[in-house]
């Protein structure tokens, strides 16, 4: 199932994306997180171009972010970036850091442009959302505990990235401004097809800038799967309902790495798009 959550003629609904134009508005009494259990035979879809509808963050409630740092490629030319070569310890386990949750955009939505920063980027993600609480969940069950994916970009203000490194306690202002999710989320079932093997998928995304491709990657590339992520995560801790698990840049998915001196940093009136064939597409922008 594809879920989305809508403003629609100012109510707020959990739905069901059936196709580019439908969707099945659910009834208030469905669980968010029992809906592929639903049953949707008979119920008449709704359609997207009629009436006022906007597209709100898939989940009700974000209830953490754990944003991993996972794609080698990537970690490996942003580190060039600022001199400094790969550690050993980044092989050793899959570092993370958290995000705040009061800062969360959904796709349509309008970025403000942080007043601390020139230098704005776009970091194009997968997030995987938490859907089953657990403790010290073992990597061969971690993918039982996630309800699904959904498409992110975690904005970065890169200037003020670069001094909070120095300090040595990873980024903090220069990432907790904003953080997108969307359109929708897609749960496990769905993305079967895209299960290359075990607990390693084939999801193709890429990045647009005012219309303009500038990344592309596979999450196929993570050095650290989700499962890996997912197990590491609740090592003494338990896991939420709502918890959200980042994959960090995709490889090619910054513009950091793939050089602001031909690009240049985001700008206000920049439209930033990311695509999937299987999560849709999330589209923001600066202001």
């Amino acid at each position: 199932m594809k879920i989305a959550r809508m403003n629609i003629d100012g109510r707020i609904m959990t739905v069901v994306v059936t196709g580019e134009d439908s969707c099945i508005p659910l009834d208030e009494t469905t669980k968010f997180y029992d809906v592929n259990k639903t049953d949707l035979s008979g119920r008449e879809p709704l359609s997207l171009s009629s009436g006022k509808k906007d597209i709100l963050v898939p989940v009700p409630k974000v209830t953490s972010i754990r944003d991993f740092y996972s794609f080698e490629e990537h970690v490996r030319k942003a580190r060039a970036r600022r001199g400094l070569g790969m550690v050993e310890e980044w092989y050793q386990f899959p570092a993370y850091y958290y995000s705040g949750t009061s800062m969360i955009f959904s796709s349509g939505s309008s970025i403000p442009y942080p007043t601390f920063t020139s230098e704005l980027d776009y970091e194009m993600e997968i997030a995987a959302v938490i859907g089953k609480e657990g403790i010290n969940i073992r990597r061969e069950d971690a993918i039982s505990h996630v309800f699904g994916f959904m498409l992110a970009n975690d904005w970065t203000a890169r200037d003020l990235q670069r001094k909070e490194m120095k300090v040595g306690l990873g980024p903090s202002k220069s990432k907790d401004f904003a953080t997108s999710l969307g359109p929708y989320l897609v749960t496990m079932e769905e993305l079967e097809d895209f299960r290359e093997s075990g607990d390693r998928f084939d999801i193709p995304v890429e990045a647009y800038v005012n219309g303009k491709r500038y990344s592309s990657g596979n999450v196929r590339d993570m050095h650290f799967t989700f499962s890996e992520l997912v197990e590491y995560a609740s090592r003494g801790t338990r896991l939420r309902r709502g918890d959200i698990i980042m994959s960090g840049t995709v490889s090619t998915g910054c513009i950091l790495e793939l050089g602001p001196e031909e690009l240049g940093w985001l700008k206000k009136g920049d439209v930033v798009s990311i695509r999937s064939p299987a999560l849709g597409e999330l589209t923001n922008e600066v202001i």
